[in-house]
């Protein structure tokens, strides 16, 4: 029976005798009186001082350290957030058919004699099993070992993929249920640990590992390390993601590195991303390669179209993400972010990339669960819901949600308690994802067309020679050049697009006063090439002028194939 057989869980605490402070397990304070005897029971109540009393709650965190999660900081006796984040994690990766082992031939050198400062448990000193610390000194690995191709860190060349044994099939919830102890227990006496490990690494500008960085292994906090030098690496010890045969699971992988400012966090560049995997092409969109002979389909005419706000925004990739800025996480070709931070009321509010994962469950609930719902994730409003559709900005918002243990409640919307999506955990998940999950990527995709249709269908009003003309924003633009900037600028600032505070309006109404010499007067359905380019113009001179993005995205794909964006009157067609 382990941690007195309680449900540990958020609130609970070890207590201190000394100040008379009994402890809280399983969200009940003082529970001593009816599991121990009545002389540990009078240490509370001033009678005596000599007996100790169990520390339940800092034994589960110096276990979870041990087992890899030390997500779960420093053992204080207080189970708080990153205690529960690290239970969290444990119940996610003990529910995988494989999980990482201790090698045989290295059982008992991650521990060492002395395994950092002692502290005190019933008034001994007692070394615990301090893993993180000790591999982080051990550093790199003399010689390779195990099955990593190297060079590799001490900690990973003493670990191996095996089945997992006994499978979790509890919630992922962040209490110690009795299912959640069983698997504890199961994993120490059997020497498993946590299946993928994060580390950072100096490397060469080619981007070759040569040392662990300073605290660079067994990487999980968002800002573990603070330095924007070395590059994150993970190891792969499950079979829950199909890799492809251009990258192999027993090897090191890339996954970004940290971006330093007011939030830090993970982020990934164009070069940490995997190619062509991940890259927003045709053949990864459409599941066939470029045809000549669809050079005018409404397929490739909205591929060009899409790809050019993708490239300002990922250069065009599904796995590069940032959670370094006040967004918490962006990603997708229209880089939705999970949620901005108002310094208003020091919160973050509901953000697109949870729609996106709530327009993935209903579109294909197999691929919601494997991306996101196996990990205890979902949204808070479902697709379809009411509150979910901004109308104002044609956006799709809304906030996540945990699993618990029998429902589901919000993540904390303060900055510290929405961190935890800011770990390189699940920048590892998000990030795999969208580079072994086709369908997942194709969501991205669809969603994008359908926030495109919105902006699209909206309606504006100009004057020419003193008469209203009612519009839409699709009559007005229609090249694929044009449709690629409004796209873009309603990326980056959807009400400066389609709400009464447009600046696109005020933009046609100049283009048509300063240009008095061309036929505004024709229906808007008859305009031409010439109404088109200097209608273009405006928009990304204007666009440029906030995001300077858009001047070297709006050229790509000119030396592919597919060719660039078309700037014609009528070029733009929508793939329906």
């Amino acid at each position: 029976m382990i941690y007195g057989n309680f449900d540990l869980r958020r609130g609970d605490h070890d207590g201190k005798p000394e100040q008379n402070k009994p402890p809280r397990w399983a969200g009940n304070d003082n529970p001593v009186l009816s599991v121990v005897t009545a002389e540990t029971a009078a240490a509370f109540l001033g009678t005596s001082a000599a007996l100790g009393v169990s520390e339940h709650v800092r034994k589960l965190q110096e276990d979870l350290i041990t087992l890899g999660f030390s997500i779960v900081g420093t053992p204080d006796g207080g189970f708080g957030s990153h205690t529960e984040w690290a239970v969290r994690e444990f119940q996610i990766y003990a529910s995988m058919a494989q999980v990482a082992k201790v090698r045989e031939e290295k059982k008992g050198q991650l521990l060492l004699d002395s395994a950092g400062s002692p502290v005190k448990v019933n008034n001994m000193d007692v070394y615990f099993d301090s893993s993180a610390s000790i591999v982080a000194k051990a550093g790199k690995s003399a010689t390779v070992t195990g099955e990593t191709a190297g060079p590799v860190s001490y900690y990973v060349d003493s670990l191996q993929s095996v089945a997992n044994s006994s499978i979790y099939d509890g919630p992922i919830s962040g209490v110690v249920n009795e299912l959640t102890r069983a698997a504890i227990e199961y994993w120490l006496s059997h020497d498993y640990r946590c299946p993928v490990v994060v580390e950072a690494w100096n490397n060469t500008a080619a981007g070759v590992r040569t040392d662990l960085a300073n605290n660079g292994c067994n990487v999980w906090a968002h800002n573990s390390i603070a330095s924007n030098a070395p590059r994150v690496f993970f190891r792969d010890f499950t079979s829950y993601y199909d890799y492809p045969d251009t990258h192999s699971r027993l090897e090191y992988q890339t996954l970004g590195y940290y971006e330093p400012g007011g939030f830090g966090g993970p982020n990934t560049a164009k070069k940490h991303s995997w190619s062509p995997e991940a890259e927003m092409s045709i053949l990864n969109l459409y599941d066939s390669a470029y045809n000549a002979a669809e050079v005018n389909s409404a397929k490739i005419s909205t591929y060009r179209t899409m790809r050019v706000v993708a490239e300002a925004e990922c250069y065009g990739r599904f796995d590069v993400l940032n959670a370094w800025d006040n967004a918490l996480m962006s990603a997708g070709p229209c880089h939705w972010t999970m949620g901005v931070f108002s310094t208003t009321n020091s919160a973050y509010a509901p953000g697109e990339l949870p729609g996106l994962i709530a327009y993935v469950k209903n579109l294909n609930p197999e691929v919601f669960n494997k991306a996101f719902g196996k990990f205890g994730l979902d949204t808070v409003l479902q697709w379809g819901e009411a509150g979910l559709y901004f109308p104002g900005v044609r956006t799709y918002n809304t906030w996540i949600k945990l699993s618990t243990e029998t429902d589901f409640e919000a993540l904390p919307t303060t900055k510290e308690g929405a961190n935890y999506m800011k770990t390189w955990h699940w920048h590892y998940r998000f990030s795999m994802a969208g580079r072994t999950i086709g369908a997942y990527r194709k969501a991205m995709w669809k969603l994008t067309k359908l926030r495109l249709s919105k902006i699209l269908d909206r309606e504006v009003k100009f004057r020419v020679s003193g008469h209203e003309v009612v519009s839409t924003l699709g009559a007005v633009f229609t090249s694929e050049k044009s449709v690629a900037i409004l796209l873009r600028w309603h990326v980056y600032r959807p009400a400066f697009v389609v709400t009464n505070a447009s600046l696109v309006v005020p933009a046609i109404q100049f283009v048509i006063d300063s240009n008095s010499q061309v036929n505004w007067a024709l229906p808007v359905a008859s305009w031409g090439d010439t109404h088109e380019t200097l209608l273009t113009n405006e928009i990304q001179r204007r666009l440029a002028a906030l995001n300077d993005s858009i001047t070297n995205a709006i050229q790509y794909g000119t030396n592919l194939p597919q060719g660039a964006v078309r700037p014609g009157r009528n070029s733009f067609i929508m793939d329906v």
